[in-house]
């Protein structure tokens, strides 16, 4: 947990001197430039960032628990103060490498750790990963398969019993030819076809 504020204190600080206090680094574009957001934007902002700020003295603790009742907080002094003043010490680092424009420190761990470096600027490689598994395993090697099946397999089965109904149904409508006396000949041809079976 310790090491976990610490990396998080410094990359948020690293982020904000780079954003803030950093050297502007921007793609020209003629329809616009970077400006503040208006009203519209911001109100809701700071009605949601008051709310955060009092949302944990709010005396909810019996709706945490499943039987109702207060759920009480143990805190451990020792890791919170750790984790503070460890924060601290991250923050003063960021702010003592981010802060300048020149950003010596930064430059001169960027060129002895070169590949760490190389590997962090490509945010180490997890989107090429990324890319490499959902693209040539999962849509390579089982998404074009699947398609292929439900194409040719689901598709044709379903296809084929259309195929086979529509054609029944094509042979059969000559049966259905709507004379009432064609009808009652065949239904007379049918009872006594049943009575010689009955007899015999």
């Amino acid at each position: 947990m310790t090491a976990i504020a610490a990396m998080t204190a410094f990359y948020m600080f690293r982020l904000y001197h780079t954003i803030f206090w950093g050297k502007e680094n921007k793609e020209a574009h003629a329809a616009h430039t970077p400006h503040e957001s208006p009203l519209s934007m911001t109100l809701p902002l700071v009605f949601l960032a008051g709310i955060t700020c009092v949302a944990g003295f709010i005396p909810f603790g019996e709706f945490v628990s499943a039987n109702g009742e207060v759920y009480h907080i143990h805190l451990d002094t020792t890791i919170a103060v750790a984790s503070v003043i460890i924060a601290l010490i991250s923050i003063g680092l960021a702010t003592r490498m981010y802060m300048p424009s020149s950003q010596p420190v930064a430059d001169l761990l960027g060129k002895r750790f070169a590949g760490l470096h190389k590997a962090a600027y490509h945010r180490f490689y997890i989107d090429e990963i990324y890319q490499f598994v959902t693209h040539r395993i999962i849509f390579g090697c089982i998404s074009v398969p699947i398609a292929w099946f439900d194409r040719h397999v689901v598709d044709g089965f379903f296809n084929f019993l259309a195929w086979g109904t529509h054609s029944t149904s094509y042979g059969i409508r000559k049966l259905q030819s709507g004379h009432v006396q064609q009808y009652a000949w065949v239904f007379l041809c049918g009872a006594l076809a049943l009575i010689l079976l009955l007899l015999l």
